[in-house]
């Protein structure tokens, strides 16, 4: 048994040449790579009892031998994969129970119905290529490249990927020279493994969206780790709606990585003390690059799902609205294009690749002033107090504001909001639920002024490409629709400014 720890990526069979020559596998080769055949046979009862278990059972024939390997399902973090395996030779192609000595496995595969029940539901052809690295600081890395395709039923579909799997040493390792050979080669983070491909084709796991986890954060712990701990979170969330963005409908799935995206533009400013100022520059502008490529999809669904559906059920169905409408939807579509491009894109993934390095080889540290190490409480506490004091500032007469310094002041509070949900957890949470509750009303009343005005600059974009008579009208309608909206919502402002303002910070110790 033991922890495996591998990168998947998915290479275009163009670029295998350029994978063998590259300098990165090349300098590290301690021996010649080695090339075999795999037949991997994976078993599972008819309505997959295994998969609902959590674990998968496989057969592979290698080199003129049986290998029996069970794996849990573990974890998928930045396309990172982390499993339990059990492996073990055995006689022929089928399974061996008597291999089985965990506990938990043996209770597992001790019932004999479940037993009577498997039957190989797909396999896996590959020719596989493997070279063994090794770096002048003692880590190791086993890449292997397979060629080949997975069968389940009457389906197939081809297999072109590589896998780096750790064999010792630091993870940052897998990420730094996957990052190499990008920089020279097309490669994709690969999510799912083949048995996730294999099953896929017997269950189908719908779409989902997904909301961030808030981080437990231990008052003594060092604000580094803290940081660290966070920033995969942020990540996490990101990823974790990136399926339903791509592949699925619901306009949620934007949503969520926009805010994914920006709580992990507030954790570098939240951390800023600790982080160097050169070696997240590049980082920093690459996140904006991914913000912006989802914000012209969220201002369209916010348009097309919530503004619009209103205004055209207040006016009955106005011809001009409808119009709109249909405006709105193909620029909608055509949104959606463009963000799936770029979360397709080399860009993208290279983003992924240089944040999970940076990340786990922990860079920040480098060329950063303050070496001291820092309890996260102290760091909390002064950030909270500093942001809670601009908000106060900016605060003042919210509803006779210019929207320009409105929405200066939202995004004030936006951050106060992601750093008082960070850090909620160092602190008692009698205190912090009612504050970060009425913190949440004032920044969503404020979201909705900038809502409308967000709405303005699209309908006037959106008029102006085939301006006609009833478009105008539209123009007049929305124009008394936000008149009105806005008076509400500025009276609505001015009470969740004073329910918040009436409240005790809650990092204060009395």
């Amino acid at each position: 048994m033991w922890n495996e720890v591998e990168l998947k990526l998915s290479i275009e069979r163009k670029s295998i040449t350029r994978l063998r020559s590259h300098p990165a596998i090349v300098n590290a080769c301690i021996d010649k790579p080695v090339t075999h055949r795999l037949i991997t046979i994976y078993y599972d009862t008819p309505d997959l009892k295994l998969l609902d278990a959590g674990v998968s059972l496989r057969v592979r024939h290698s080199c003129g031998r049986w290998i029996q390997s069970i794996k849990t399902v573990g974890s998928s973090l930045t396309r990172l994969h982390k499993r339990i395996e059990w492996e073990s030779l055995i006689a022929a192609n089928h399974p061996d129970f008597t291999k089985i000595l965990d506990p938990v496995l043996v209770k597992l595969f001790a019932n004999q119905n479940l037993r009577d029940a498997l039957r190989p539901i797909f396999q896996t052809e590959v020719r596989r290529s493997e070279w063994q690295l090794a770096f002048e600081n003692g880590d190791k890395i086993e890449l292997a490249l397979d060629l080949g395709k997975l069968t389940a039923g009457k389906n197939s579909e081809p297999i072109s990927e590589i896998e780096l799997e750790l064999k010792a040493g630091h993870v940052g390792r897998l990420f730094d020279l996957a990052l190499e050979l990008q920089k020279a080669i097309p490669l994709t983070l690969e999510n799912d493994s083949k048995a996730q491909r294999g099953y896929a084709y017997y269950r189908t796991t719908p779409q989902c969206v997904f909301k961030g986890n808030l981080p437990k954060l231990v008052k003594t712990t060092d604000a580094n780790s803290a940081f660290k701990k966070i920033a995969w979170e942020c990540i996490n969330h990101l990823q974790s709606n990136q399926d339903m963005v791509l592949h699925g409908t619901d306009v949620e799935g934007v949503h969520q990585m926009r805010v994914a995206l920006r709580r992990l533009r507030s954790v570098f400013s939240l951390f800023k003390k600790i982080l160097g100022s050169k070696n997240n520059v590049a980082l920093l502008v690459e996140l904006g690059w991914l913000s912006n490529a989802l914000g012209k999809a969220r201002d369209l669904d916010v348009l097309v799902t919530q503004t619009l559906p209103a205004i055209i059920t207040q006016y009955k169905n106005h011809a001009g609205l409808l119009k709109l409408r249909d405006k709105a939807l193909t620029a909608q579509e055509e949104a959606y294009v463009e963000v799936r491009a770029a979360l397709s894109s080399q860009r993208y993934n290279y983003l992924l690749l240089s944040l999970a390095a940076w990340l786990e080889n922990e860079r920040w540290r480098d060329g950063a002033k303050d070496k001291k190490s820092h309890q996260v409480l102290n760091t909390a506490t002064a950030t909270l107090a500093k942001r809670h004091k601009q908000l106060r500032q900016r605060g003042k007469r919210l509803e006779h504001m210019h929207p320009e310094a409105r929405h200066a002041a939202r995004i004030t509070a936006k951050k106060m909001c992601y750093a008082s949900e960070l850090f909620a957890s160092l602190y008692p949470s009698a205190k912090s639920r009612s504050f970060i509750r009425k913190l949440s009303q004032l920044q969503d009343c404020l979201g909705v002024l900038n809502d409308i005005t967000t709405t303005e600059k699209l309908l006037q974009q959106l008029i102006e490409t085939s301006p006609n008579i009833k478009l105008d009208e539209v123009q007049h309608l929305f124009a008394h629709w936000n008149v009105s909206n806005r008076i509400h919502f500025e009276k609505n402002l001015n009470e969740n400014w004073q329910a918040f303002a009436s409240q005790k910070p809650f990092w204060c110790s009395r």
